[in-house]
């Protein structure tokens, strides 16, 4: 069964292990459902407003402000109107050294092994390290996509740039999540895999809360807490972009498309459809389209 909620895509090169992303969404449909991979992932907002849960936690970043998603960690990306933002995703084994010394030792390690955090939200950063640190982003987007002489190379030393400047400004986290606190993240994160799997079948609050071995009311109230919103609204999320994706690459029905993703009540799939895109599936099918 493949684990849909766990990105396997590859990012960058096996020699180079580090891919900028730029998109321009110009109808406000971007959406990224809840999932996790390995790789560090630094998002800049260029302009538009991007509606980001990490861990449970809602943030809207602006333009000019940037956020932190560290290894492992659930999280998913909305757009909220037309948006021009940048992931910078790399694995973190691309900080290593190969001669093991002070530095893998004391800042490296600590930070590929999970042991230091990155913050997630600019906020956290005073005004001057603010400018800093989205000068460095704005110069690693600016050499990926134009590729200079040691283009390469500079995307290092920017990294290494920043990360020192957490380390002397003391805005790296200690991890502290607990070995149940891991055990029950996985749990979570096997209830994402059942749903991303199986959306197109009924999906019950029972089997859900059967996955972490907790009572229905318990795992509602665990999955809201983690995820910031109801394993229901969750669900129906999720069948709402397969939709999209059904919506935009065929010409079936739409009411066939309600079918395929697990929605048996045409008025309530509608309902749904405009509650979170905004517009009809007609009218996004057409969009799509233009």
């Amino acid at each position: 069964m493949p684990r849909a909620y766990h990105e396997n895509k590859t990012h960058g090169t096996s020699v180079f292990p580090l891919q900028v992303y730029s998109h321009h969404d110009k109808d406000g449909f971007y959406f990224v459902s809840q999932h996790w991979h390995e790789e560090l992932e630094w998002v800049y907002a260029e302009y538009g407003v991007l509606n980001l849960t990490i861990h449970g936690e809602p943030f809207a970043l602006n333009p000019g402000e940037f956020c932190f998603i560290n290894s492992g960690e659930l999280h998913e990306i909305k757009s909220s109107g037309e948006s021009l933002h940048h992931a910078v995703v790399f694995n973190p084994s691309f900080l290593d050294f190969a001669l093991y010394d002070a530095c893998q030792h004391n800042f490296i390690r600590p930070i590929t092994n999970g042991a230091l955090l990155f913050p997630t939200f600019c906020s956290a950063f005073s005004p001057e390290d603010h400018k800093q640190i989205f000068f460095h982003m704005q110069e690693i987007i600016k050499l990926y996509h134009t590729l200079p002489a040691c283009a390469l190379l500079s995307i290092k030393i920017h990294i290494l740039r920043m990360i020192e400047l957490f380390f002397q400004a003391g805005y790296l986290l200690e991890n502290t999540l607990s070995p149940k606190g891991k055990h029950s993240l996985e749990k979570l994160k096997k209830v994402i895999e059942h749903v991303h799997v199986n959306y197109a079948e009924p999906i019950s609050l029972q089997a859900l809360a059967d996955i972490c071995f907790m009572s229905p009311n318990y795992f509602c109230r665990y999955f809201k807490q983690e995820i910031g919103k109801t394993p229901i609204g969750f669900i129906n999320e999720y069948r709402i972009e397969k939709a999209c994706e059904l919506l935009s690459e065929s010409l079936l029905p739409i009411s066939e498309v309600s079918l395929s993703v697990g929605f048996d009540n045409f008025s309530y799939f509608i309902r749904k459809f405009r509650e979170y895109k905004g517009v009809t599936p007609k009218k996004y099918r057409s969009l799509c389209l233009k």
